[in-house]
């Protein structure tokens, strides 16, 4: 269990996050323009996310450093936003992944055919390959998390790397389906990781793309900021980073905002823009003050809601 150290420094309203973090252009459009769109997060702590201005992509001002990131995936992520204090992943966690792995797997199913190569990119626990292998399909996974990464090869008997951050670590071209869910919005360069599959991928395969949807409805605005999120997406800004590595959606299968399966295109990329988009988030996505949030009592139901299960499994175990 974490010192008391460790929850002051993360869980504590008002205070910022243990970080310094750089200023950093847009990584979608390489634009510094920008304006603010929250300086809170869904803990009330302090958390500055701006807009690009010319293309709408959410990145948190300053950004991590590399090293900084590396450091809080290594040591604090899973506690943070799953309570995974013991190192394994936490039963509702898995749960929710193996409902995931078979939505997933049944939306993707014209190309998850036996010996169909398949690569699933941030892989967590490995309920997505095995579903895959199930099916027939040669699936490999990539995980930096040593914990999930382990429990996947364990339990569920799947192939796992490390990383994959080499653009040669697979011959162009290599496989049918590429997988990669709710893993961009954690990466300080997201375009690109993108690109980098993009060209591992079959002229006539498919990758799935999913992340949270900062355009949600039915949400506080507080709700959808968080430190382990150093980007936030909407429909127009998912389909320009997939678009910039030269991918667009596949109309043949379905998809909900930012959850997509993309093909590749041969057609020019063109500007990297969305004007007005930035502007439009700022109104949209804009908190109510913190204090104001605090003293309504708004947050006490999400607060409940994200962590009862942990606590349940928590208490399971003893």
């Amino acid at each position: 269990m974490p010192s008391p150290h460790y929850f002051l420094k993360h869980f504590v309203p008002f205070t910022g996050y243990p970080y310094k973090g750089a200023p950093a252009a847009c990584n979608l459009c390489g634009s510094h323009e920008a304006i603010t769109v929250a300086e809170t997060d869904r803990r009330l702590k302090t958390l500055k996310s701006i807009a690009c201005v010319q293309c709408g992509l959410i990145r948190t001002d300053p950004m991590p450093t590399p090293d900084e990131l590396a450091e809080y995936y290594t040591t604090s992520y899973r506690a943070d936003y799953q309570l995974a204090f013991s190192g394994g992943p936490p039963r509702h966690h898995l749960n929710r992944s193996a409902r995931e792995a078979v939505f997933r797997a049944d939306l993707l199913a014209a190309k998850l055919v036996p010996g169909a190569r398949l690569l699933d990119f941030g892989s967590g626990s490995g309920e997505f390959l095995a579903e895959a292998r199930r099916r027939g399909c040669e699936a490999i996974g990539v995980e930096p998390g040593r914990d999930y990464a382990t429990y996947a090869r364990e339990h569920h008997g799947v192939e796992v790397l490390d990383e994959a951050e080499n653009p040669s670590r697979f011959p162009a071209g290599h496989f049918d389906v590429i997988s990669t869910h709710h893993v961009l919005e954690h990466l300080r360069n997201p375009a690109e990781a993108v690109e980098r599959l993009a060209g591992w991928l079959k002229p006539n395969g498919v990758l799935y793309a999913a992340v949270p949807n900062m355009a949600a409805t039915g949400k506080p605005p507080h709700e959808r900021f968080h430190f382990a999120h150093v980007h936030g997406y909407v429909r127009e800004t998912f389909d320009l980073l997939a678009r910039r590595a030269g991918l667009v959606p596949h109309t043949d299968y379905w998809r909900e905002d930012t959850t997509v399966v993309y093909r590749k295109t041969d057609a020019p990329v063109g500007r990297l823009a969305n004007p007005g988009l930035a502007e439009r988030l700022a109104v949209d996505l804009k908190p109510m003050p913190a204090g104001i949030y605090l003293a309504s009592g708004a947050w006490i139901w999400p607060a409940i809601r994200r962590n009862a299960k942990a606590v349940r499994d928590g208490l399971a175990k003893r």
